[in-house]
């Protein structure tokens, strides 16, 4: 794994809380950029808080000894940085912070935990029409929705987890205080020790949205073309809702402190349509049902407009549905389905608000009558 040696030191200031505003853009731009990225960053950041600070740094007094020590912990990865100059300094502080630990699991630690191997993945692709039960070894269970990708380390050993998501997915991860688990998205990434959330994510919609059930989960990620620098809690009941936008920013519901973007406690939010300012949004007290159901083969929608209630029973009938009328798309409609087939559910629809289909196999037309 090849890590510019200034994305390191940018951590670092990051960590001790020296870092410019600028310089943390930089750094978040970056951590987010590939997957690869976040996790150095994350075991980074767990060495950080796990290690005593001052106790580490007494066991070297020298540069010649820190220079010793460094060199004899990367020797089984000499091979890797043989294309380009180490430059110690600067990772210095690195070996500082994770001396403790370091010296108790041996030198080779270090090159296993800062830049561990390629992982290997599973995973599961989702067609439109169907859902999909994974239980993974350690107890947790993940529910995945129609037209998603689920991608998950096959070792679940490791102090962090990542999981890849693309999609909606329910998630009921297993507690175990000496590992985090986080889903990514594309915008997103949801941290959890052990907890049930729902997260919806579609490449093809404006919204990402994340909806805890219990315990708590802390959410990073970017809004535009700006990141979370602390954590966003959040507690049961509660929705953290990104809209994704496209042109200049616009954030609700978090403040500016300190040069970071963090939560407003005391800012409460209803959901809002998409519009083109990338938003973020925390929801106080939405019903949890709504947004789980699916799991349970029960669509619910409130209010909902045509086109984006269109894409849900596409993924959900395994259909392709083209509305002619753009005033259709706009309408708003409030139901469920469970046990209904396609054409009783768009029957349904029509009545609410008339207009007329053309269903051939599995292709529908939706139009208004002249």
């Amino acid at each position: 794994m090849s890590v510019d040696d200034i994305y390191i030191s940018l951590i670092v200031r990051h960590l001790k809380d020296e870092a410019t505003e600028s310089e943390k853009e930089k750094l978040f731009s970056w951590v987010y950029s590939s997957a690869m990225n976040q996790q150095l960053y994350f075991n980074l950041k767990d060495i950080w808080e796990t290690a005593e600070f001052e106790k580490a740094t007494k066991f070297f007094s020298t540069d010649e000894e820190w220079e010793r020590f460094v060199m004899n912990a990367l020797s089984k990865e000499k091979h890797t940085y043989e294309s380009k100059k180490i430059h110690l300094a600067k990772i210095k502080r690195i070996i500082q912070i994770a001396a403790i630990i370091l010296i108790t699991f041996a030198v080779g630690f270090l090159v296993q935990d800062l830049f561990p191997a390629k992982e290997t993945f599973a995973v599961v692709n989702v067609p439109y029409g169907a859902k999909s039960n994974i239980e993974l070894p350690d107890g947790s269970k993940i529910t995945i929705n129609s037209g998603s990708t689920l991608k998950y380390p096959t070792d679940l050993t490791t102090k962090e987890v990542n999981l890849y998501l693309e999609g909606e997915a329910y998630f009921d991860i297993h507690r175990n205080v000496n590992r985090k688990v986080n889903v990514n998205t594309s915008t997103l990434t949801i941290q959890v020790l052990g907890t049930a959330f729902n997260v919806k994510a579609f490449e093809d919609e404006d919204v990402v949205e994340a909806t805890l059930v219990r315990g708590s989960i802390s959410v990073l990620g970017k809004v535009g073309n700006r990141s979370i620098s602390n954590p966003i809690i959040l507690k049961p009941n509660q929705q953290i809702t990104l809209i994704k936008g496209e042109n200049k920013m616009n954030l609700t519901d978090l403040k500016e402190k300190d040069g970071n973007l963090v939560q407003d406690e005391s800012a409460i939010s209803s959901p809002v349509k998409p519009i083109a300012a990338p938003q973020l949004h925390i929801n106080e007290m939405v019903e949890v049902d709504d947004y789980i159901s699916w799991k349970d083969n029960k669509l619910v929608f409130k209010n909902e407009r045509f086109e984006d209630l269109a894409l849900k029973l596409e993924r959900w009938y395994d259909v392709d549905i083209n509305i002619s009328d753009k005033n259709l798309e706009e309408a708003r409609y409030t139901g469920v389905f469970e046990k209904e087939t396609l054409e009783q559910a768009i029957q349904a629809l029509s009545i609410s608000l008339p207009f007329k289909y053309e269903l051939d196999k599995n292709k529908i037309n939706i139009y208004t009558s002249n």
